[in-house]
């Protein structure tokens, strides 16, 4: 039933914000173990849902070696204090002649020419996750040095866009959006948009009025700072207000995209799902796809717009 989708959706997220709240309250290690968990289970997900297709149950493992490689690559600086300094010293050397074993691995195993189509198909799917999953975290994670805030107001207004596009489709959708994904409306887009828009610089404010936000951060230490003034009646507006109007704009317009693309590749398998972990929503990469290419343009806009020089 509608409806009742609806209300299952709608308590599974509030037991998301709920838990998402008690992370930050755990400061920077909260947001790296939420960001590894995340993007380990989302690797999971989609790594079964393509042996599902390719029934290269054997490439499994394979995988995940290839993960730890690029988790190692891009490996947060914040981690690398607790690893050996030789491997740190060495890092780019052992991650590429792990991927001289795994390349071998891989070319190894092929026993067959005739099952060499789905074979590659698997070896490219897993270096599209690396890059959609791994590179695009190791990404957020160093937003996290110019304060919480641009990580916490990232993932949570594409999420926010999410709900808010979910609602207005719900109650006043009509026309489709996009064959990749069949529930989307064109309503939905346009209404979580404006919303999105609307309450992204608001959100933005609150969040910068606190010094554990917004302030820089060393290791797992926020460092103290000065807040920027806030008087609107003097016309002090702090310049994370403006920054955070922007990222709306991107999180209405571009953000959704990185849904439709993960959609496809589930229509593509025959799957509604990549998993079944939360009620309503499906798996954890069903939740969190968006958020990944928020992840980028996260670390993108502060390391050349926001904070260039740093």
């Amino acid at each position: 039933p509608r409806w009742q989708s609806w209300l299952v959706r709608m308590q599974s997220g509030f037991i998301l914000i709920s838990s998402f709240y008690l992370i930050v309250q755990m400061g920077v290690l909260g947001l790296l173990l939420l960001t590894y968990t995340v993007q380990i289970s989302s690797f999971h997900e989609a790594t079964e849902t393509a042996i599902s297709i390719t029934k290269s149950s054997d490439l499994r493992q394979w995988s995940w070696q290839l993960l730890f490689l690029a988790n190692l690559y891009w490996l947060d600086p914040v981690l690398e204090q607790f690893v050996p300094p030789e491997i740190v010293r060495w890092k780019e050397v052992v991650c590429y002649g792990g991927y001289l074993v795994l390349l071998v691995w891989f070319l190894r195993g092929i026993s067959d020419v005739d099952n060499c189509l789905t074979r590659y198909g698997h070896f490219a799917w897993t270096h599209i996750l690396i890059i959609f999953l791994t590179f695009q975290a190791s990404l957020l994670l160093r937003t996290l040095q110019h304060g919480m805030m641009w990580y916490i107001f990232s993932v949570s207004i594409i999420t926010i866009n999410d709900i808010a596009a979910y609602m207005c489709g719900f109650f006043f959708g009509r026309t489709p959006l996009i064959v990749l994904s069949p529930k989307k409306t064109l309503e939905g887009y346009l209404g979580g948009g404006v919303f999105t828009v609307a309450i992204g610089p608001v959100f933005g404010l609150l969040l910068s009025r606190y010094e554990h936000l917004a302030c820089p951060t060393a290791g797992f230490t926020v460092l103290s700072c000065t807040l920027e003034p806030f008087n609107l009646a003097r016309g002090q507006i702090p310049p994370f207000l403006w920054h955070s109007l922007y990222i709306s704009i991107f999180a209405s317009t571009f953000g959704p995209t990185a849904g439709f693309l993960c959609s496809g590749f589930k229509r593509a398998c025959k799957r509604k799902n990549f998993g079944n972990l939360i009620p309503g929503h499906g798996g954890v990469l069903d939740r969190c796809d968006c958020m990944f290419l928020m992840a980028s343009f996260a670390y993108i806009y502060t390391a050349n717009i926001a904070h260039p020089h740093s």
